[in-house]
């Protein structure tokens, strides 16, 4: 009876924290929730396509001012893809991902339009 008595709240205990265990993991973006962390998911995006996007600019117009071959992956920010993340953003590789697809749509734009301005100066 005594060994009843101190199983049951210890079964009791483990199931809570085997339910908690899941729902926590998700509320700090590790698990698939949808709710609030949406939200959050979605400012990481943005802000790491839009660090990646300036960056790519500025390194489009400069190989396209110097005359240099179209290469966005010549670069190390293209390659590290990592400035302005931080460890409480979740996956790092879902922000290189994002990063890299907003450095080469930057470089891109800023070095077909300076390629132009170069072409049209000779």
């Amino acid at each position: 009876m005594k060994f009843r008595s101190r199983l049951l709240p210890a079964l009791a205990l483990a199931a809570g924290v085997a339910i908690a265990a899941p729902a926590c993991a998700q509320t700090y973006g590790y698990g698939g929730g949808r709710s609030r962390d949406a939200g959050y998911a979605r400012e990481i995006e943005r802000r790491a396509y839009d660090t990646g996007y300036r960056e790519g600019l500025e390194e489009g117009r400069n190989d396209a001012r110097r005359g240099r071959d179209y290469a966005p992956s010549r670069h190390g920010e293209y390659r590290n893809a990592d400035d302005g993340y931080h460890r409480r953003d979740g996956e790092r590789e879902f922000y290189r991902r994002v990063y890299r697809r907003g450095f080469e749509v930057g470089y891109r734009e800023s070095f077909d339009r300076n390629q132009r301005y170069r072409d049209y100066r000779r």
